[in-house]
């Protein structure tokens, strides 16, 4: 597997994970897959499903390598952006099983929400949670998290997004209705009003000196005012990568070189 998952509690402040690569190839090699449109394959990998991999046109692979290069002339922020999404992504699936998640976004600074996720209960006839992802891939986390996400966060819970929110709900349960038959869609969608069932995803990449516990409860330090209730609506997740940008370059680089090799053997 490309990621472990290593759980981390900070007390009624929030709860998540460290992500630790275990595998980069393996990494790169689902995110390429994840940039050329193949979410649907990538995830049942994850899940352990043995799946022959499609194959990769000229067309795919040119829309994946543009995903993962950065304009001449322009900051790296956006690609990067994209890139620590795919692995929140990835994360995601890693750290869930049964749950519903949304394939990332195939293009840059989308504005929308950065993922988004549906909890339902063993039956598949309820939503248990609406999970809102904030992914950010910076090298100022908590500046990041104290001005951007902890605005977000805030705009939902005072009931701003809702049209956004309701039809990216209804959406995500039409394209995985099949795999749940009983479910009420209507039902699941008016459930999303209820308070307790907005949760909040809030990763963020991270320098090694954030590793630390304690240090790590600071980045998310205020998680409880923002998001108030309940710390299973918090969840907090990090993954520590230093030099963040040169890593990014490296990391597409592969990822790109990857998506070539897979074109040129078709």
């Amino acid at each position: 597997m490309p990621l472990t998952l290593t759980p981390v509690s900070h007390g009624t402040l929030c709860h998540g994970s460290r992500w630790i690569i275990a595998d980069e190839d393996d990494l790169t090699s689902r995110v390429a897959r994840l940039a050329l449109g193949q979410a649907r394959h990538v995830a049942a990998i994850l899940a352990g499903i043995d799946k022959i991999s499609p194959a990769t046109h000229a067309d795919a692979a040119r829309g994946a390598i543009k995903l993962l290069t950065v304009p001449t002339g322009k900051p790296p922020y956006h690609r990067d952006g994209w890139v620590f999404q795919a692995i929140s992504w990835i994360a995601a699936h890693r750290g869930e099983t049964g749950a519903v998640i949304r394939a990332p976004h195939m293009i840059h600074a989308h504005k929308g929400f950065d993922g988004f996720q549906l909890k339902l209960d063993n039956a598949g006839q309820n939503i248990t949670a609406v999970v809102v992802f904030e992914d950010k891939a910076t090298e100022n986390p908590r500046s990041k998290i104290t001005g951007d996400v902890w605005k977000g966060i805030r705009d939902l819970e005072g009931g701003g997004r809702m049209n956004e929110l309701i039809p990216e709900t209804g959406g995500l349960l039409e394209a995985h209705h099949q795999r749940f038959p009983e479910l009420d869609i209507d039902a699941a969608i008016e459930r999303i009003a209820w308070e307790e069932a907005r949760h909040f995803r809030v990763a963020v990449t991270a320098d090694t000196s954030h590793d630390d516990d304690d240090a790590r409860a600071e980045l998310f330090k205020g998680f409880d005012e923002v998001a108030p209730g309940q710390s299973a609506r918090r969840q907090a997740e990090t993954m520590a990568i230093p030099k963040l940008r040169d890593w990014m370059k490296t990391f597409s680089t592969k990822a790109i070189q990857q998506i070539e090799e897979w074109r040129d053997n078709v």
